[in-house]
């Protein structure tokens, strides 16, 4: 374990010292600003509309820093030849890419760890309510998005360029809820052949759309005051199946990727 921490420390201290993490900082303080002029007009009916932005792009910018960081740690590592001296010493393939998986979701929660901070601030200055509960399952299971992510980002880079990985693995995230939308309109048009293609990418690709409680969160608020919200908190079993479904594709894609590690030659 302590060798998977020195790795994961490595991918975390160069995550902060690139630009990546900067720019989702600037983005912070943007939208914060955003906020603070929704109070300024006088428009505080609005305020909700720019909350889900706030965590929307939180979401986006965390996902796509996580599959960037991810997807180049690999091939970066072949590269450069650091791979080389570092698997010369008592540590094995699974060691080292499971130290690189923590460090790229310590990288994660630093994101979310900013992005909280500036948009708990604007809920606090506007006076808004905030559904604790909630929004901590909102932030766990984001974080359950972002293990399938990462793992997807490794097994892409082992199989193309970092180019193509970095992109496909974007493209797919930025069009998962089309996917599924698409998918249940689509569903009942189709013939057998059709519905049997469809029923096998529903089951073979990740639904992230599952793991976004961000309308749920930004919209919950109390029927009166004191009283009970109109959204609340998912059950236990339904976070233990949402947990259990993120965690079987994190699963696979960390397998398949250990897999084809292995039988790369060095």
């Amino acid at each position: 374990m302590r060798a998977v921490w020195l790795i994961a420390r490595s991918v975390l201290v160069e995550a902060v010292r690139r630009k990546e993490i900067y720019v989702i900082v600037l983005a912070s303080l943007g939208l914060i600003g955003a906020v603070m002029t929704v109070d300024f007009f006088r428009l505080e009916g609005l305020s909700k509309f720019y909350r889900e932005i706030a965590l929307k792009i939180m979401g986006v910018a965390t996902a796509l820093t996580v599959i960037v960081l991810a997807a180049r740690q690999l091939p970066r590592e072949f590269e450069a030849r650091t791979i080389y001296p570092l698997l010369a010493k008592p540590i094995s393939r699974t060691t080292f890419l499971l130290g690189k998986l923590l460090g790229v979701m310590l990288a994660a929660g630093f994101c979310f760890t900013l992005f909280s901070a500036v948009f708990l601030a604007g809920t606090l200055y506007l006076g808004s309510g905030l559904h604790a509960g909630l929004y901590a399952q909102y932030l766990y299971l984001q974080m359950i998005q972002m293990l399938v992510l990462a793992t997807m980002a490794f097994l892409l880079s082992l199989l193309m360029n970092l180019d193509a990985a970095i992109t496909l693995g974007a493209v797919f995230y930025a069009l998962s809820s089309v996917l599924m939308s698409a998918v249940s309109y689509i569903y009942d048009w189709v013939g057998a052949v059709g519905k049997v293609v469809l029923l096998a990418l529903t089951i073979l690709l990740p639904q992230l759309p599952l793991f976004d409680l961000s309308e749920k969160t930004v919209h919950a608020e109390r029927v009166t005051l004191g009283g009970e919200w109109t959204w609340t908190a998912l059950d236990a079993p339904t976070m233990a199946m949402l947990t259990a479904y993120g965690a079987v594709f994190a699963a696979v894609y960390f397998g398949l990727s250990l897999l084809l590690f292995r039988r790369k030659p060095l």
